[in-house]
């Protein structure tokens, strides 16, 4: 009886274990211009330049190993916050977002963005036969949003589907040099793709999210490793060796 009750206990923690076991998880993200990420609610990486050069960054975290994960991205384009234009407000510009995970996870319109920044509202304010200057007149709109958009349990039904862009539609901007970060032209991006609101040149701030199955498959992402079947052979081990202890 004692051996019986000592087996169940240890099966309970085992199955304790196996459900919660974390999995490290890595990837790459590319924004045009400055992205912020989290995962299952946790501030996980900031991109380190603003503006340019356009570099992709590496991230690397731990996930859960069952259940979900929940990522949500901060995405930006580096625009006034008045006029909602570039190079002294001179011009509009265009922005993009692609990710990939070595869980598999990629970009696409499966994920959910709103927009928060949009501008100019009225593009005829930058037809300088009209005003004197784009940034007299040009204006941008905030939309409310929860501040709570990244949490795990944060509900995004009403969002819309992310729209889907090409390489050649979004481009790659300025190449960083030697120096100054991950070139995002080297990266396999697998089956990613970029996404943003419907319209790239105005939509200049953008939240995204995507719930994401957390049963680890090595995805595309160069150098991506999963620590999920090296977790789950180590519990087994734990266990048999746990087994054979008592009934010997």
């Amino acid at each position: 009886m004692m051996m019986t009750y000592q087996l169940a206990s240890l099966l309970l923690v085992v199955f304790f274990l196996w459900s919660t076991s974390a999995a490290s998880i890595s990837g790459y993200i590319y924004a045009d211009n400055y992205f912020e990420f989290y995962v299952n609610g946790q501030l996980t990486a900031t991109d380190p330049v603003l503006f340019i050069p356009h570099q992709a960054v590496q991230v690397s975290f731990e996930g859960r190993d069952n259940g979900t994960n929940v990522y949500a991205i901060l995405a930006k384009d580096f625009s006034d916050n008045v006029t909602g234009l570039e190079y002294d407000n001179t011009q509009m510009g265009d922005g993009g977002l692609i990710a990939t995970f070595s869980d598999g996870t990629v970009t696409s319109s499966a994920w959910k963005c709103k927009t928060i920044m949009y501008g100019p509202v009225n593009t005829s304010c930058l037809d300088t036969t009209l005003h004197t200057s784009p940034f007299d007149t040009c204006r941008v709109t905030y939309y409310n949003y929860s501040a709570n958009w990244y949490d795990r349990d944060f509900d995004d039904i009403a969002w819309p589907a992310a729209v889907e862009y090409t390489a050649d539609v979004v481009g790659w901007g300025r190449t960083p040099g030697a120096n100054e970060g991950i070139n995002p032209r080297t990266i396999n991006w697998g089956a990613a793709k970029f996404i943003w609101r419907e319209d790239l040149l105005r939509d200049n701030t953008i939240l995204c999210r995507y719930t994401a199955s957390a049963n680890s498959t090595v995805g595309p992402t160069d150098g991506g490793t999963s620590t999920s079947c090296v977790n789950k052979l180590s519990l087994l081990l734990i266990f048999l060796l746990s087994f054979i202890r008592l009934v010997v």
